[in-house]
């Protein structure tokens, strides 16, 4: 019974929503834009931006802003597991200092000084959107060429879509 619960819930919210995406008529070049920019943004090391982000993005090129916005909240999970490794890398890459960035330290040091420890953890923030924003292009574009044959032999043609309704009207 919990398993049906499961499968009912995965289906009603998230694999319905993505059919029906796909069957508003988007040509494979606008999905793939979609989905990767919806990917790359869903993923930015920064809490509570991705939808105006999206948003922004969507709009700017003409895109589906709720596909766009639907894409970056279903790779959410992804933002939260690699938000710590974006900033370990940018903390890297700049060479700041080290933070262990577990909770019993983090309390520690608002404890010690929580300016200072606000100061930290900003500085350390700044530098894993450094490394999103390093990676955020090539990622983007590999998974627009990786999603692009996919959805051309997924989705409908549009030559084939445009003939039906000329085949009814023949009749």
């Amino acid at each position: 019974m919990f398993t049906s619960v499961i499968s009912g819930f995965f289906r009603r919210r998230i694999l319905q929503p993505i059919l029906n995406l796909l069957k508003q008529g988007m040509t494979p070049h606008k999905l793939a834009v979609t989905v990767a920019l919806g990917t790359v943004v869903g993923v930015v090391p920064a809490l509570g931006v991705t939808t105006v982000m999206g948003t922004a993005l969507a709009a700017r090129f003409r895109l589906n802003i709720a596909a766009t916005v639907l894409i970056s909240y279903l790779v959410q999970p992804l933002q939260l597991i690699l938000l710590i490794p974006f900033v370990k890398a940018g903390i890297y890459l700049l060479g700041l200092n080290e933070l262990k960035l577990s909770l019993d330290e983090m309390i520690s040091m608002f404890r010690m000084d929580w300016l200072e420890a606000l100061n930290q953890l900003w500085f350390a923030n700044l530098a894993g959107i450094l490394v999103w924003a390093l990676l955020a292009l090539p990622v983007g574009v590999l998974l627009y060429y990786l999603l692009l044959p996919l959805l051309h032999k997924v989705l409908p043609k549009p030559d084939a879509v445009a003939d039906v309704p000329a085949a009814k009207a023949q009749v």
